[in-house]
This record gives C-alpha cells, sequence and structure tokens, in this order.
C-alpha cells in the first residue's frame, strides 16, 4: 500500500474507533463524538467548505443507504416532536430557529421519498443544530425533552457515520 494510502487508511480506522466508542456513551456525550466523526469524514471529501464537503459525501452515499437513514424510527421521533424542534426556549440567552428548522422539518417530511438527498441534506441542518444547542449548554441531560431530542439524534448521527465511513473507505480506496 502506498504512504499517503496507508495514512488514510489509518486516519479512517482511528475515525472508526471515536464512532464506535460512542457505542459506551450516554447520549449528551455521543452526539457531540458523533457529529465530530462525521465531519472528519466530509473533510476527506473535495469542496471549498464544511458544507460542500458535507454536500459532496451525501453525494456519494448510495440512494438505499439514504432511504434507510430516512426510514429510522428516530426520524419520526423529531419529525413528530410535540411541541416541534425549535419552539421552546430552554434559557433566556438560546437563540430560537423557528423558520429554519420547520423548512428543515418541511424538506424532510415532503422530500423523504421523492428526493432522499434533499431530505438528508436537511436532517443534516436539523442535526447541526441539535449539536450546536447542545455544544452551546442549551440542552441538558436531565430534561426528558432533550433526552428524547438527544436519543434520536445520536441513532441517526449513528446511522450517517457508518453510511459515511463506508462511502469514504470505497472514495478512497477509488482515489
Amino acid at each position: 500500500m502506498a504512504p499517503g494510502r496507508e495514512a488514510d487508511q489509518q486516519s479512517l480506522s482511528s475515525i472508526g474507533d471515536e464512532i464506535q466508542s460512542a457505542k459506551n456513551m450516554a447520549d449528551y456525550e455521543a452526539v457531540d463524538v458523533l457529529w465530530v466523526a462525521l465531519l472528519k469524514l466530509a473533510n476527506r471529501m473535495q469542496g471549498t467548505n464544511e458544507h460542500r464537503r458535507m454536500l459532496a459525501l451525501v453525494g456519494v452515499f448510495e440512494l438505499e443507504t439514504v432511504s434507510s437513514i430516512l426510514g429510522l424510527r428516530a426520524v419520526d421521533d423529531l419529525l413528530d416532536l410535540d411541541p416541534p424542534l425549535e419552539t421552546v426556549l430552554t434559557d433566556p440567552h438560546e437563540r430560537l430557529e423557528k423558520e429554519e428548522a420547520k423548512r428543515s422539518l418541511e424538506t424532510v417530511r415532503q422530500c423523504r421519498t421523492t428526493d432522499p438527498n434533499a431530505a438528508l441534506l436537511a436532517m443534516g441542518e436539523i442535526l447541526k443544530r441539535i449539536r450546536n444547542k447542545r455544544a452551546h449548554g442549551f440542552k441538558r441531560r436531565s430534561d426528558a425533552r432533550d433526552r428524547q431530542i438527544l436519543g434520536a439524534a445520536r441513532s441517526i448521527l449513528a446511522a450517517l457515520c457508518q453510511a459515511a465511513l463506508g462511502a469514504v473507505r470505497k472514495h478512497v480506496s477509488q482515489t
């Protein structure tokens, strides 16, 4: 194996270890670890910024994989949350993004079967928002609603990370 390719494989193996380690964590911690692992995998793709690299990553997923992720019960858990995401203020310093969240949720609902890639990208925006709320102190491990949100996010992120790891390994081996 060429030195560059060997380093790529070692790096991917390390990311795989991070994904695996999240299985032993509480949802509160696992969401952050899985989000960072997903970003590391996206950073293996071409693109001028994080968003474009994430688009490139989703672009190499098989349609069957995308549909499988969108079919997870955890996706429905986030879509069916009552009250909906970004409608409950949990801290006076929190900034709600009601319209953006509503738009992303609607895109997932409307495009799951007709345009799965668009639906998955919208779900990615939802997951990013959840992770950012958690990282900036607006999610609490003791709050039942936050546990529900973080548990669903964790399930989706774990599936995304596994799919991304496989897709990036395949992509790296072809380049």
